[in-house]
């Protein structure tokens, strides 16, 4: 019923329009010849038409038939060519635009097309019209050219001067000013008006003076309309070449004021097509200008919207973030969210599964927070807020973030996907801490939230002590990268003693790093190592270590005849690298280190984290025929469990347990198990870290197999450990 009811206003709506757009013609428009100069009528029909639809051109001809009946009588044989006229080229007109764009846009192709739409409405319309005083005997045949070409050019005229105008009144989400400036003043608009009046009464009276060039009074506002299309609201502009272009039709071609009226039928045309073009000119620049913030617009979204979520992507994000901060005055909290082991989600259900998961979470994230949040889907998994609250509020908002991510129950292919979230959250009083710290802050709160469980918020600074630890552990992880980069790791080298024959020369040696900082000092690489895991950087510096031992290698081939067994230690993300295996026998192949002598030392800790993917890394190397060694073995929970199914050839014994020998029986206790435990697995214990000659023969009376430590040596560069020169 209420469709109904607005379906009927809006038709008595056109009627009343159309009718009175044709009064004003008829009465103050219309030449000697019964045809009227200018149609608005037209430019009515044609707008509302094509806004709401086909069906609503049957207003036309009812507001013609009032038209006739109430103010203009026409002979009955012309009534209805007249009503069918404008009713005819309105259908053809916005059949033809419909047909190839439903719905028109403030852009130079769709002005182009309803242009197009336009000129057939006033062909059709002109040819009906035509016809019809041809018929009724109002026009002679010599007449008809002159009556098809000024009905036709008024019907455009209407068109194009209308019709833009209402369409643009009927649209939504007009631009307030053009993009190509930022605003424009009043003062200015006034200005506008008073220099388009002072122009308008120039022309007039240089025309009344009785100067030839009457057409150029035309032309003379056009330079101030296209200033208006570049400066002022689309809609000021489209009115103002409406009114404008009224005006110039009741006085040049009726010649109001004492200006002469065109008497030809080349002079009507060529004014006729001078208003037409003044009334076509601003508004397809207007529609350029809108077509190029489109662009503009699409191109900022595309540089600054992360196409996954919708939300801001990391770099927009961190600009904004930066000026925030730089200019607040109130409290600004940060809150980075990542979604706890979601990484399951991508392997088991599919990439295409997890991107629609987090396509939810990022809903979920974007409403839990006010508009004026700062919202980012910062990489993968992550998303990173900045809001203007204090820390209690931010929590309580990041609080109901964590129920409601764990509540989400996403639908796929007959499956269910959950997921939860680690919250860090870091608050700034102004002045306010550089984003950076921020950032710092929150991402350490975020990882002590995973290493606690998962599914739960933490406020950076509750515990200092962590930061600081974090933040050793992320210079650390800068150094390792810089060593890297900058090749500052030297080779090491310690030798595994055989406790059956300790007298013999050593050919089993582990290799141990050692880098230089930037001042060229020397230093152990321990926490610098466990950064590089932390950070992901493992499998580079293990690559980096297995390439700097077999080029040196390489380089001394006597050295590598000597070899009976080289250690290298391997980190946990090396043993998920699926193609470093590939990696090694690669690089062995051309080596003179057969793989036979080369041991990889894989710890306990590693292993368990991933043990089918363990076994699979290890198979595949011991096909070329490298050995293993359980690094810090006993340190693990369950160790002896998985020992049955892992291929490996020596387990080494962690060094808290020998340091403890002579104080400790658990301690002896443990080594002795590990040793049995080894040989009963056709495996070879070795002790590590022994420092003591009580602590080396403890591990010989537990016929421990081989021992490492300060005892035999400490560790000393490669060339020293095979006697030859450093260099």
């Amino acid at each position: 019923m209420r469709n109904v009811l607005a379906t009927a206003l809006r038709g008595i709506l056109l009627t009343a329009l159309y009718s009175a757009g044709a009064v004003v013609a008829v009465l103050y428009l219309r030449t000697p010849a019964d045809v009227t100069l200018f149609w608005p009528a037209a430019g009515i029909g044609y707008a509302l038409v094509l806004r709401h639809g086909l069906r609503y051109a049957l207003a036309i001809p009812a507001a013609q038939l009032l038209v006739h009946l109430l103010v203009v009588p026409v002979p009955p044989a012309f009534l209805p060519f007249s009503l069918a006229s404008n009713y005819l080229g309105t259908l053809a007109g916005c059949a033809y635009v419909g047909s190839r764009q439903p719905r028109l846009r403030l852009r130079i192709s769709d002005g182009f097309l309803a242009l197009r739409g336009g000129i057939l409405l006033a062909v059709v319309s002109a040819l009906t019209g035509a016809i019809g005083m041809l018929f009724s005997r109002m026009a002679p045949l010599a007449e008809l050219p002159r009556v098809f070409l000024q009905w036709s050019l008024g019907d455009l005229l209407g068109v194009t001067a209308i019709a833009p105008f209402l369409l643009l009144c009927c649209a939504r989400n007009l631009p307030a000013t053009p993009p190509s400036t930022p605003g424009t003043s009043r003062r200015e608009r006034v200005a506008w008006v008073a220099l388009m009046g002072l122009t308008l009464a120039g022309g007039f009276a240089i025309a009344r003076s009785g100067s030839l060039y009457t057409l150029s009074i035309a032309t003379l506002p056009l330079a101030l309309l296209l200033w208006s299309a570049a400066r002022y609201p689309p809609l000021f502009t489209a009115g103002a070449t409406m009114l404008v272009t009224l005006l110039l039709a009741l006085v040049l071609g009726l010649g109001v004021g004492g200006i002469d009226r065109p008497e030809l039928l080349s002079d009507t045309a060529l004014m006729m097509g001078t208003l037409v073009v003044n009334s076509v000119a601003p508004l397809l620049l207007l529609a350029s200008y809108s077509e190029r913030a489109e662009t503009m617009e699409a191109l900022r979204i595309r540089a600054t919207t992360d196409p996954l979520t919708g939300l801001l992507n990391r770099d927009a994000f961190e600009e904004l973030a930066r000026v925030r901060l730089s200019r607040s005055n109130d409290a600004q909290t940060l809150l980075y969210v990542d979604l706890d082991n979601f990484k399951l989600v991508n392997d088991a259900a599919s990439h295409a599964a997890g991107d629609e998961a987090l396509r939810h979470v990022a809903g979920l994230v974007r409403a839990a927070f006010d508009d004026d949040a700062l919202v980012a889907h910062s990489s993968g998994d992550e998303f990173t807020i900045l809001v203007p609250q204090d820390a209690a509020t931010a929590t309580a908002a990041g609080r109901r973030l964590l129920d409601a991510i764990e509540d989400l129950r996403v639908v796929w292919q007959g499956g269910t996907l959950r997921a939860t979230a680690s919250i860090g959250i870091a608050a700034s009083l102004p002045p306010h801490a550089s984003f950076d710290e921020l950032l710092s802050q929150v991402d350490t709160a975020c990882h002590e939230a995973k290493e606690l469980g998962g599914n739960r918020l933490l406020v950076a600074g509750q515990n200092v002590e962590s930061l600081r630890s974090r933040s050793r552990m992320m210079r650390h992880a800068l150094d390792a990268r810089e060593a890297l980069d900058h090749r500052r790791f030297e080779l090491w080298c310690q030798p595994i003693v055989n406790l059956r024959a300790p007298g013999a020369v050593q050919t089993h040696f582990e290799v141990l790093l050692r880098w230089r900082d930037g001042e060229g000092r020397l230093r152990a690489p321990a926490d610098m190592i466990a950064a590089a895991e932390r950070y992901r950087l493992g499998p580079r510096l293990d690559r980096h270590v297995l390439d700097t031992v077999l080029d040196w290698l390489d380089a001394h081939r006597a050295a590598a005849a000597q070899i009976g067994q080289c250690n290298i230690n391997l980190g946990a993300a090396t043993l998920a690298d699926d193609e470093f295996a590939d990696y090694a026998a690669e690089r062995l192949r051309h080596s003179p280190l057969r793989p036979g002598q080369l041991c990889l030392e894989i710890t306990e800790t590693s292993v368990v984290r991933d043990l089918t993917r363990t076994r699979r890394f290890i198979a595949r190397l011991r096909e070329l025929g490298c050995q293993f060694a359980l690094d810090d073995f006993g340190t693990g929970f369950c160790s002896f469990g998985y020992l049955r199914d892992l291929q490996v050839d020596y387990l080494k014994i962690d060094g808290g347990f020998v340091r403890d020998l002579a104080q400790s029986r658990l301690s002896e206790a443990v080594v002795r198990s590990i040793t049995e435990i080894a040989h009963l697995l056709d495996m070879r214990a070795v002790g590590e870290q022994v420092e003591t000659e009580e602590q080396l023969q403890r591990l010989q009376a537990l016929q421990v197999d081989y021992a490492q430590g300060y005892v035999f040596q400490r560790p000393v560069p490669i060339a020293d450990f095979f006697g030859l020169p450093s260099g």
